[in-house]
């Protein structure tokens, strides 16, 4: 009985230790840029989708997709970003919707937005600094 008890209070205190660190440790924050600093998202001809900074386009981004690039962004699809707030954000989904059959192509979700200083037609390097 006083086993039981002793394993008991043990298992409570672990609970409670567990609870507190859990609760000091930050959430995740998903980085954004806000819909109001970027142009609409247009699919480059290397089919990366490109954000083009408002009024300064050396502060435009380039969207990197978690699993490499998205299938069926191309050049001649429309991108259909599912933001969740005012900004595109970390996490936001999108599909390339194909024209001219207008079928939604796989969804794709945002890993991160890659600071990108150039044009829409501009060479990209990737984050090694390769073109």
């Amino acid at each position: 009985m006083m086993q039981s008890r002793t394993l008991t209070a043990l298992l409570l205190v672990g609970m409670m230790t567990a609870s507190a660190v859990m609760a000091r440790k930050p959430a995740a924050e998903k980085r954004c840029v806000l819909q109001s600093r970027v142009a609409a998202p247009v699919v480059r001809d290397d089919g990366r989708l490109y954000f083009r900074g408002q009024p300064d386009r050396k502060q435009s981004y380039i969207a990197v997709f978690k699993g490499g690039a998205c299938p069926g962004l191309n050049r001649f699809a429309t991108a259909i970003v599912e933001s969740t707030g005012a900004g595109y954000c970390e996490g936001d989904k999108v599909r390339a919707l194909a024209t001219p059959s207008q079928i939604p192509g796989p969804l794709c979700v945002i890993d991160h937005l890659m600071p990108f200083a150039g044009n829409v037609d501009d060479p990209v390097l990737d984050e090694s600094g390769n073109k």
